[in-house]
């Protein structure tokens, strides 16, 4: 596997592993945030933009990567993966990565492939810049991770319904190995048969005017209960 020259004002993500650049996210986060909170960008808690922009990444790492082994049996390599620092728009990945490795499409296989590229390359250097920068907790950081796997399984389970139960899997896999235990777990389905994952931190959203909570927060009481 190789990877090929990227265009004049693109960058791989791992340059997000750098003080500079991820405090540069963490900042753009923040106005965007305050934008739409009517805040100031400084008024937003920089926790809360270091946490929502982990997120927002992990998401976008591990989705392509989950759906490439799931669904075509190959892997693809999120350190190759680029982006545009002085964007104007939304958050764009593309890649730079000219060959890919087979995987077998099994879970067990697809679930190592995600935690030794995703979890514990590129993600976990971000992270460690992160909680280097300011405080922002590590276990909240891996929580993002955990729900992040979680949200993309069941993007690509409701899209693809032969590939939802390997995709599950997926996600029981990594949340009971050391990368990801005690991020969260399914705890039911819903009635489109969709597994329901409940994490076991915040992502801090809520600490925005109208934030509120989301679907799979701590936070919420389970239901039924008083």
């Amino acid at each position: 596997m190789g990877g090929v020259p990227h265009g004049e004002g693109w960058e791989q993500v791992t340059a997000l592993t750098g003080r500079e650049r991820a405090a540069a996210e963490v900042g753009r986060v923040r106005a965007q945030l305050g934008a739409v909170s009517g805040l100031g960008a400084d008024e937003v808690e920089w926790r809360v933009g270091a946490s929502l922009f982990h997120q927002g990444l992990a998401s976008r790492l591990i989705s392509p990567v989950l759906a490439a082994g799931l669904c075509h049996g190959v892997g693809l390599r999120p350190d190759l993966f680029l982006f545009e620092p002085e964007r104007s728009g939304a958050w764009e990945l593309r890649t730079a990565q000219l060959g890919a490795e087979p995987l077998s499409r099994d879970p067990l296989e697809v679930a190592a492939w995600l935690e030794q590229t995703v979890v514990e390359g590129v993600l976990s250097g971000v992270e460690e810049t992160l909680t280097g920068i300011g405080r922002v907790s590590p276990g909240l950081l891996r929580g993002n991770t955990g729900a992040a796997l979680a949200g993309a399984a069941r993007a690509l389970g409701g899209a693809r319904r032969e590939r939802r139960a390997g995709a599950e899997e997926v996600v029981r896999v990594l949340t009971g190995r050391r990368t990801l235990e005690g991020t969260g777990s399914h705890t039911g389905v819903d009635r489109a048969g969709l597994a329901v994952f409940r994490r076991t931190t915040c992502c801090l959203c809520y600490r925005l005017p109208g934030g509120g909570l989301c679907g799979d927060c701590a936070l919420r009481r389970p239901p039924g209960a008083r």
